[in-house]
């Protein structure tokens, strides 16, 4: 039983740092969004340093290329 309450324990430690620590910022990579603007379909969820939820990280990079500005993501997910 002890076993079971510890490895649930851990599984909830690992599980909750996939979210990123509060305060926490990543740079997004844009590399290959240098030289065209277009990005995939698919719904990966990040929340920018301006406070705006994007799809995803390439839809991030696409507004920090636009507006030429030091966008960075907070957290996976929606903000």
């Amino acid at each position: 039983m002890t076993t079971q309450v510890l490895l649930f324990g851990l599984c909830l430690l690992l599980t909750s740092g996939a979210q990123g620590t509060p305060g926490s910022s990543r740079k997004p990579v844009c590399a290959e969004m240098a030289e065209i603007l277009a990005c995939p379909m698919n719904f990966a969820p990040v929340c920018g340093s301006d406070g705006n939820t994007y799809a995803n990280e390439c839809l991030l990079c696409v507004e920090r290329l636009r507006t030429k500005s030091d966008l960075l993501i907070t957290r996976d997910g929606s903000c």
